[in-house]
């Protein structure tokens, strides 16, 4: 999807308006997703799957689409830690460098993904690590599907205020299950000693709140858009697992309910298979 920009005179606006495409540089072809992402370290997530589930798999291969309510990432931490140059990395695929400019309240972007074919949608709050606008972002934190904590990796103190500003979230979202994210911003300002002592620490935090650790980069884009697949991916595996359990509307189209009705006569068509294997069928 480019950007555009207007094309004017300094003094002098023209009445008719012409534009530019700009080249944002994102490659969308990255919110395509037909394989289940792996994470940074199969040994650092409490997320086992290797793939999506069979009941995820069944649903995108029905005949009948349907839609799923959108994934909500809160994006947590201290101030300065990140946050917003990891979602602007992966949106825009820019980089501010040393203009930083606090988020006051929130910045809310919408990514839009093909996950087996299906349309889902990811919604990202970048909430802001002020004490000041804490108040005003903690509003946001409610009906979160997963929580990410981001501290910065030059900053050990930020990663021990990331359990404080976790279980703040939580607090808000008290039904289960919510994905959980522990990521280490700044990773390319580290030498390999000072990465390996943060990331040992990091990974005790992560299997002590039981979260899928990552470290990445805003600035060189290192595990950035990985990040951001794995994430979209699980959201959507367990979103369709939790709403067909429960039967929700929101995975049909408004007001057909043609998906549930072919799931049910499915699951009795294989209910009564395993009951006559055994006998002759003609």
């Amino acid at each position: 999807m480019p950007l555009y920009r207007k094309h004017t005179k300094a003094g002098r606006p023209k009445p008719k308006t012409n534009y530019e495409v700009l080249n944002n540089n994102v490659d969308y072809g990255t919110r395509q997703i037909d394989h289940y992402p792996r994470p940074y370290s199969c040994q650092v997530t409490p997320y086992r799957e290797l793939d999506f589930s069979e009941r995820t798999k069944r649903a995108t291969q029905a005949v009948v689409p349907f839609l799923l309510a959108p994934c909500k990432a809160i994006f947590i931490g201290d101030v300065a830690a990140g946050k917003t140059s990891l979602v602007h990395r992966f949106c825009h695929e820019s980089f501010e460098g040393n203009d930083y400019t606090a988020t006051i309240g929130l910045d809310f972007e919408v990514e839009r993904f093909q996950v087996l074919n299906q349309a889902y949608t990811l919604q990202i709050w970048d909430t802001a690590g002020h004490e000041r606008f804490k108040c005003i972002a903690q509003s946001y934190y409610r009906n979160a599907s997963a929580i990410v904590v981001v501290f910065d990796m030059t900053r050990p103190d930020s990663l021990l205020n990331g359990k404080r500003w976790l279980d703040e979230a939580l607090r808000l979202n008290p039904r289960t299950p919510i994905l959980k994210f522990l990521v280490g911003t700044k990773k390319d300002l580290l030498d390999d000693q000072a990465l390996c002592d943060i990331e040992l620490e990091a990974i005790k935090m992560a299997y002590e709140i039981n979260a899928e650790y990552w470290p990445v980069s805003a600035r060189t884009g290192e595990n950035v858009t990985k990040l951001f697949r794995r994430l979209t991916a699980l959201a959507f595996d367990y979103g369709v697992q939790r709403a067909m359990e429960t039967n929700e509307s929101l995975l049909q189209p408004p007001g057909n309910s043609l998906l549930n009705l072919y799931f049910l006569r499915k699951e009795k068509k294989e209910k009564k298979f395993l009951k006559c294997f055994n006998c002759t069928i003609n």
